[in-house]
């Protein structure tokens, strides 16, 4: 039933806004963006790195040693060079010439003070965690070595040494990331100094954010565009005239996801555009919760869900995914994979019920929260129907702000809620290093010991093959234990404006409008 539930209405009103609208105007120096999401919490890199959204901005606003090229690959942007040992332990950049947005020049040192306030025991960084490759770095977050033994240094002004705990396949990918951005002052909340192609003009909460080209930027004779205005509507029609009226210059992924009514209208005028990325759409289950407590009643609830049905009518574009990580990243063979299997879903069902002590009538009720993204209710709605029929149980519905959703999943306050998880670079290791320990990244807040000793085993395995292998075994006790249900892969469906050229879509999704511009 649910897969016929269209809104017609909505389908009707959008095309009655669409179909008098004149073509979009060529606007040859200011692009137009929508956040559906709302606006940033804030700027800081370290909390742009939390949201795909921020990712985006932080390319425009923060020029780290590194930046993702239009095939994907890092090349050197804040640095000019770098040397790297024999043993692939020790990496020394020299920076280019840079400065600020207030003239002053970019230095090594503040790239390691940056470094080293993500790492520092009292700092509140959700993602420290994505540092641990660097010597000590782990140690130092928890306390047990001073900030001073952390492995990287400057050198002097233009020379960064950066020692590492093993080696790493994927370092100068994840030096792209606003993680690794250099700070003028580390320790303040929101930074007033820019280093990228943009800085901040004005800034609207809740209204506008505009970025206006940074004069000091080091490749500034290559930035086109003048203006870069966001705004923060929510509404998915609204934000869909103001696309046909030229009044926005993107609409759809990563920014403001087209719904199921704008998806089909965009490929039926055959102006649909897509890109594959390595993003997965997962729905966590708070395993501290007395009713997800079971690895036996998180598996029901997976083996209860069809996937192939989810990416057919609700987030589509994606393939469905039966094992956690997604094949571009991991490969086939690394773990089983779930179906749907609702006899089984069942039988394992009413066995966790005798583990926990419990029965249908006493389990405690189960909510689902979701955010204002488009579809994301409906796939709420769906799940409740599915759960609540199959297993005969009180599923009930919630719905969130997504900055508010956003951050309660770092805290643990939920029960069951689904969004896109992205890998910020290209190894496995980033989603399955997140469920070592407790920390804002696993939101499950679930541990298993020998989870956490097969993942680190990986860490320091130097062997492709053998390290491979531990992945593959960390993953297929993540498929048993269920702290979360995977369930699509994901490809990012737009359109913008047809004259707008030069942005860089790398695999996570994040756009990259440093370089873009308006041509004919």
């Amino acid at each position: 039933m649910w897969k016929k539930k269209i809104c017609n209405l909505t389908l009707c009103l959008l095309l009655l806004l669409t179909g008098c609208q004149k073509k979009p105007k060529v606007t040859m120096d200011s692009l137009k963006l929508d956040f559906q999401e709302g606006d940033l919490p804030s700027l800081h890199p370290h909390a742009l790195v939390l949201h795909l959204r921020g990712l985006a901005i932080a390319k425009n606003l923060f020029e780290c040693l590194t930046r993702i090229n239009a095939e994907g690959q890092a090349e050197l942007a804040g640095a000019k060079s770098v040397d790297i040992s024999p043993d692939g332990l020790l990496y020394t950049f020299t920076l280019r010439l840079n400065k600020w947005s207030d003239g002053t020049p970019v230095t090594a040192h503040q790239y390691e003070n940056a470094w080293k306030e993500a790492l520092s025991p009292t700092s509140d960084c959700a993602r420290a965690a994505l540092l641990y490759v660097i010597k000590n770095a782990e140690e130092a977050k928890k306390g047990e070595v001073p900030l001073e033994r952390i492995g990287v240094k400057a050198i002097d002004a233009q020379t960064l040494q950066v020692e590492l705990a093993y080696p790493s396949p994927y370092l100068l990918e994840l030096l792209a990331r606003p993680i690794c951005a250099p700070l003028v002052d580390p320790k303040k909340k929101e930074p007033s100094e820019f280093n990228g192609p943009f800085l901040v003009d004005t800034w609207k909460r809740e209204d506008l954010l505009r970025l206006k080209p940074n004069p000091h930027f080091w490749n500034s004779s290559q930035v086109l565009l003048k203006q870069i205005d966001i705004f923060m509507i929510q509404d998915t029609l609204s934000t869909f005239a103001l696309f046909e009226k030229g009044e926005i210059n993107w609409i759809g992924a990563p920014f403001c996801p087209l719904s199921v009514e704008q998806i089909g209208h965009l490929r039926k005028n055959n102006t649909l555009r897509s890109h594959p990325i390595d993003r997965t759409f997962w729905i966590f289950l708070n395993t501290q919760h007395p009713s997800l407590a079971s690895p036996l009643i998180r598996q029901a609830l997976s083996l209860a869900v069809d996937r192939s049905a989810i990416t057919k009518h609700i987030l589509i574009g994606g393939k469905p995914l039966g094992k956690p990580l997604p094949i571009s990243l991991f490969g086939e063979n690394t773990s089983s994979a779930v179906g749907m299997n609702l006899e089984e879903a069942q039988k394992r069902f009413e066995q966790g019920l005798n583990a926990l002590g419990y029965t249908k009538a006493t389990l405690p009720p189960i909510t689902i929260t979701y955010s204002q993204q488009a579809n994301r209710k409906q796939l709420a709605t769906y799940l409740q129907e599915v759960w609540s029929k199959t297993f005969g149980i009180d599923v009930r519905l919630q719905a969130q702000e997504w900055n508010v959703l956003r951050s309660n999943l770092g805290k643990g306050l939920f029960e069951v809620t689904g969004c896109f998880e992205v890998a910020l670079y290209k190894d496995p290791m980033e989603f399955l290093e997140r469920f070592v320990s407790i920390n804002p990244c696993n939101f499950a807040q679930w541990t298993f010991p020998t989870y956490g000793e097969t993942v680190t085993s990986a860490k320091k395995e130097r062997d492709p093959q053998r390290r491979l292998e531990l992945l593959g075994k960390a993953e297929q006790i993540l498929t048993e234990q269920v702290p979360f249900i995977p369930i699509s892969t994901d490809v990012l469906l737009f359109e913008h404006h047809p004259h707008l050229k030069g942005y860089v879509l790398d695999c996570i999704g994040a756009v990259d409008f440093s370089y873009a511009s308006f041509s004919p």
